[in-house]
């Protein structure tokens, strides 16, 4: 799905660029994506399960903007890649095609700046125009900044998977299942 591009000042000047990230933006992507996998574990892989090449994120990205229910927009400033979101279908069957599920993360260098909740902002509108009637995430409990801004914007949460998440070294994190109502 496309979506016009659009500039926004953030906290202390900050101006960052919301747009649809193209063939072009794969190597960017892969980057970013390897950096966050590597960074974080509140995020569903290990940085060796990314396997992904160049050219299969440039066919991914290309896919995405040609479908009408899909969506991936990063957040760029001064030329780099610092968040990236989006949501696709939960499933093409009749009777859930009014959900969709979504993702979001933020570079390191630039969270705690309002990149995570302006991404999560325009992900719901554009859900919204785009007819889903509710947008659905699975996040680690224990992140606590992201259930509080999820929380922010009028997500409940609905269930928790216990040990949804097994860690290399044998620890567990619980999963929080959350919704937004979009009509």
């Amino acid at each position: 799905m496309k979506r016009e591009a659009s500039e926004h000042r953030l906290k202390h000047g900050m101006v960052v660029t919301v747009r649809n990230l193209e063939r072009k933006d794969a190597s960017l992507a892969v980057a970013y994506m390897q950096t966050m996998y590597a960074s974080s574990h509140f995020l569903a892989r290990d940085v060796e399960e990314w396997t992904i090449t160049v050219e299969e994120e440039a066919e991914w990205l290309t896919k995405a903007n040609n479908d009408d229910k899909r969506i991936i927009l990063g957040a760029l400033c001064n030329g780099q890649l610092a968040g990236l979101c989006d949501f696709s279908p939960v499933s093409t069957l009749r009777r859930m095609t009014h959900r969709a599920q979504c993702g979001l993360s933020v570079a390191p260098e630039f969270q705690h700046k309002g990149i995570g909740e302006l991404l999560m902002r325009i992900l719901l509108e554009t859900a919204r125009n785009a007819g889903y009637e509710q947008m659905e995430l699975e996040v680690v409990s224990s992140n606590t900044r992201a259930v509080n801004l999820y929380k922010k914007l009028m997500f409940t949460t609905c269930g928790t998977i216990q040990r949804g998440m097994r860690y290399k070294d044998g620890t567990y994190a619980d999963l929080d299942i959350m919704m937004c109502r979009l009509d």
